[in-house]
């Protein structure tokens, strides 16, 4: 199909893994797109000294600093508390994305990179929508 393709890079993505897919990269940068905007935030927390696209709790402040605003949020892992994994150090969530998006209230939180279990789901976040996508999902936006 011919569709736009948009995403974030995960934490062990080549940093032109999305460009060979022909996907445009929305990391810390927003478009319109059918009457929506998008924005995005790659990565994951930092639990490896060699890892790739990590960050630690106080970069991720920073970075989100930088995050404009948008109706739907694409990120690689989840906010602290929502579909983590909070006693395994490479699928917690990040209590900056939380914050940012508790204050930012997208319609939409797109996220992948765990394995949540699904009888702890969590579905939204205040007003926010939230939907694990990993592998493919056709969702409607609206």
């Amino acid at each position: 199909m011919d569709l736009p393709k948009l995403g974030v890079r995960g934490n062990h993505d080549a940093p032109d893994a999305l460009a060979a897919v022909g996907a445009e990269d929305l990391h810390l940068r927003r478009i319109e797109l059918g009457g929506l905007s998008f924005t995005g935030f790659a990565g994951s927390p930092r639990y490896s000294p060699h890892g790739g696209n990590q960050w630690t709790e106080p970069e991720a402040r920073d970075m989100l600093r930088a995050l404009p605003a948008a109706d739907v949020l694409l990120t690689h892992s989840p906010p602290e508390g929502v579909n983590d994994e909070p006693d395994d150090r490479a699928h917690r969530g990040s209590g900056a994305l939380r914050a940012w998006v508790e204050r930012r209230r997208p319609a939409w939180l797109l996220h992948g990179h765990t394995l949540p279990n699904p009888a702890r789901g969590v579905g939204r976040l205040g007003p926010t929508r939230v939907v694990h996508v990993r592998g493919a999902l056709a969702l409607e936006l609206s």
